[in-house]
């Protein structure tokens, strides 16, 4: 039988290079640079009692690809071609990836599994440092939207080289926030501040024949400070308040982006009605189960109003789970540990992995203009939150 959509035939076991380089992965994910600017991670680990569940660990991109799965190259689409979901990862990998990542791991490791391979944790608690901040250097001089598939690993290759005294400690690219293309800079963090200063001072930096111009993160952020730049978040200085994009732009007398169903038509082109820009961020997105009978989209908004509030409901009758957008960021693990009581139901709550946010807001963004018209937003579909309708969604994978 043929694999199906792009799912490569079914493997027993990794290659040992392969598991060595997952398990050095899953060992940073867990690492204290990546938890201090990894805020999924840190949600998923909170609302699971420690645990990060090897299902959500098969999701990610680095991972994916080194399991062989389809996986998102970021490469920039045609303003044509609409962007297709991943297919999911099957579960013999979330199990083989389970098992080879426990079967890897020895008694000093960070990490430790679950018995059965279903979830993994660090061994200490994870406590929050803004030390990082003064220890990472930008550098910039790539070239703009090139990019390749192992573009992180040979970068962090070349810097490793390149430093005195040892490895660094995490890599980032910097994107452009809109189209998400990589904008030639990247952030470097060093495990010891006089490595940082060091190479930041250094001019003789070249990378496959791009000249690197280094200077330390907080120089950087002070030099478009001074030019009145808009700041962008991997830039801010941790426990400092910015502006958000539209007081910065009302504040230097720019005029905010329009969005696309503003700007200018063809004459004789029929008019629609506005659809604004979405800000499209995961942590506003959660997975509620437990739903039992068949509750009304408009009971559920009320109920999922006590945790916050609520922007729309996406659920299915008969199903017994769904999601809910909140118009700000909310922490479920904190509010509502033991979940929520609902008439004779307990709401439970859980993260929403990346790829399954991106299908949430790719459905959302398809009904855009359509669900504004659902005033009342039927029970198949979402409920409205503020004044926007909401949209048929298909019932939720758990």
């Amino acid at each position: 039988m043929a694999p199906a959509e792009g799912i490569p035939v079914i493997v027993t076991e990794f290659p040992a290079d392969t598991t060595q380089k997952i398990v050095a992965q899953v060992k940073h994910y867990f690492s204290d640079a990546n938890l201090n600017q990894d805020s999924y991670m840190r949600q998923t680990v909170a609302e699971n009692d420690g645990w990060m569940p090897v299902l959500a660990l098969s999701r990610f991109n680095r991972l994916r690809q080194l399991m062989d799965l389809p996986y998102d190259a970021k490469k920039q689409a045609s303003k044509n071609t609409k962007k297709q979901p991943l297919p999911a990862v099957p579960e013999h990998y979330v199990r083989l990836l389970g098992a080879s990542i426990k079967n890897a791991l020895v008694e000093s490791d960070d990490v430790e599994m679950k018995e059965d391979g279903s979830a993994i944790r660090r061994k200490s608690a994870f406590e929050p440092s803004d030390e990082w901040y003064s220890r990472t250097v930008h550098f910039k001089g790539l070239k703009y939207g090139e990019e390749t598939p192992d573009m992180i690993d040979e970068l962090t290759e070349f810097f490793n080289k390149t430093v005195e005294g040892g490895e660094i400690e995490l890599l980032r690219l910097r994107r452009n926030p809109k189209t998400k293309q990589f904008k030639g800079n990247v952030l470097v963090q060093f495990k010891t501040q006089e490595q940082a200063d060091t190479m930041a001072a250094r001019d003789d930096l070249e990378y496959e024949g791009a000249k690197l111009a280094p200077s330390l993160l907080s120089a950087y952020h002070d030099e478009k400070l001074a030019a009145n730049d808009f700041m962008q978040g991997e830039l801010r200085k941790p426990g400092t308040t910015y502006q958000t994009y539209e007081e910065w732009c009302e504040a230097t007398g720019r005029k905010p982006a329009a969005p696309k169903s503003e700007k200018r038509k063809p004459e004789g082109e029929p008019e629609t009605e506005e659809v604004k820009e979405e800000v499209t961020d995961p942590l506003t997105l959660v997975r509620f189960s437990g739903v039992t009978g068949e509750p009304q989209i408009r009971e559920l908004k009320e109920a999922l109003g006590a945790v916050g509030p609520v922007r729309f409901v996406e659920f299915e009758q008969g199903a017994d789970s769904g999601i809910v957008r909140f118009s700000e960021v909310v922490t479920t693990a904190e509010s509502h540990p033991d979940g929520l009581k609902f008439n004779d139901m307990t709401l439970e709550f859980a993260a929403v992995d990346e790829e399954t946010a991106a299908a949430f807001f790719e459905r959302a963004k398809a009904a855009g203009i359509s669900a504004r018209g659902n005033s009342r937003g039927g029970s198949r579909g979402g409920a409205r939150g503020n004044r926007r309708g909401g949209f048929r969604g298909k019932r939720s994978r758990k």
